[in-house]
């Protein structure tokens, strides 16, 4: 081989060579080039523990973050920022100590980016500041109680399941214990036993309510009934009706009547639609003497449905109300009314202001 030959290939290779480094050092110094790009992000803040704490707002979402650094750290500091971020109350600067407090967004987005190690500055933050409240939480047991219609009656046990849940309750827990014994209604209304067949067994699943009584209660401690959350969300009760109920449907319509105040009627003449004037097919339910006393009266003669206006559905002249009221004994229910499993049909109604 010739000398002119190796220092040919020598040549070419210390060209390749410096192409190469060359190309790396172009890369490499794309990609340190500083920028600036604002970015938009959502925060939800979380507890340290479950149901240790509540924070209020526990999100935020679309703070923008104006920030700038190498264009590669960029690049990954807007992968992190276009994900929910999960904020730990107690960290990134965020207070855990209950109260008023005002968190601003500027540092908490630079604990951020140094969390993951990223060589970007944090210029600014819109909006400025979050003013959050925290609040120590307290998980109490309560006992569930299944709540039945007035006029229901079922035989055996009803039960309900689960017997009980958990609530968090914000506050001080010494002045908790000012509440008492604490108790949740697994509530079946009226609506959830249309159509069910007497002696038959049946399961509700049904939410459970704070009871106005413990509503109340929690008031007076400055807590706010609507945010109490049960753990779980339903129960489910589990019930037989009593078969000693019948059905009886009516033989004759049932008239409609207009109720409400004398002083405000006394103004208006309200006409009930001619195709809503009376109602057929209404099925009756009850215990079957009561029953077979209302058979024995000409056929349910004396039956009325009462629609009931307010001044305000005078003065809007409402054209259409639900049935409020039945001139029924207290153990009878209208089950259905001309095959519409409801006891409340709707009435249309004509309203004008009476002429003297």
């Amino acid at each position: 081989m010739t000398d002119r030959s190796v220092s040919s290939r020598e040549r070419i290779v210390t060209i390749l060579t410096v192409t190469l480094v060359t190309l790396l050092i172009w890369m490499w110094a794309a990609g340190e080039t500083r920028r600036t790009e604002r970015e938009f992000a959502s925060l939800s803040f979380i507890p340290p523990t479950e149901g240790s704490l509540r924070i209020t707002p526990s999100e935020i979402a679309n703070v923008e973050f104006e920030i700038r650094g190498p264009q590669r750290a960029i690049a990954k500091a807007t992968e992190r920022f276009r994900t929910l971020i999960s904020i730990p109350v107690g960290a990134y600067g965020v207070p855990a100590d209950p109260g008023e407090h005002r968190i601003r967004m500027q540092d908490l987005a630079a604990a951020l980016v140094a969390e993951w190690r990223l060589p970007v500055t944090v210029l600014s933050a819109d909006p400025p500041s979050l003013d959050v409240t925290i609040e120590s939480l307290t998980r109490r047991n309560v006992r569930v109680a299944a709540l039945l219609p007035d006029s229901v009656r079922t035989t055996g046990n009803t039960e309900v399941s689960p017997a009980s849940a958990v609530i968090e309750l914000p506050g001080d827990p010494t002045r908790l214990d000012s509440l008492g014994e604490l108790v949740l209604d697994a509530r079946v209304e009226r609506s959830d036993l249309e159509g069910r067949l007497p002696g038959a067994l049946h399961r509700i699943q049904v939410p459970l309510q704070v009871p106005a009584e413990l509503a109340e209660r929690l008031k007076g401690l400055g807590i706010d009934p609507g945010t109490i959350r049960p753990d779980p969300l339903n129960a489910q009760v589990t019930l037989t009706l009593d078969s000693n109920d019948v059905e009886f449907t009516l033989p004759n319509p049932v008239p409609v009547q207009i109720a409400g105040p004398p002083t405000a009627l006394e103004d208006w003449v309200v006409t009930i639609d001619p195709g809503s004037a009376f109602l057929r097919n209404v099925v009756l339910r009850g215990p079957r003497d009561v029953i077979r006393q209302l058979e024995q009266r000409q056929g349910g003669l004396g039956v009325i449905a009462f629609v009931h206006l307010t001044s305000d559905d005078l003065l809007t002249r409402v054209e259409e109300k639900p049935v409020t009221l039945w001139s029924l004994p207290e153990s009878v229910e209208v089950t259905s009314v001309d095959n519409d499993a409801t006891s409340s049909p709707r009435i249309r109604l004509v309203i004008g202001e009476r002429k003297d």
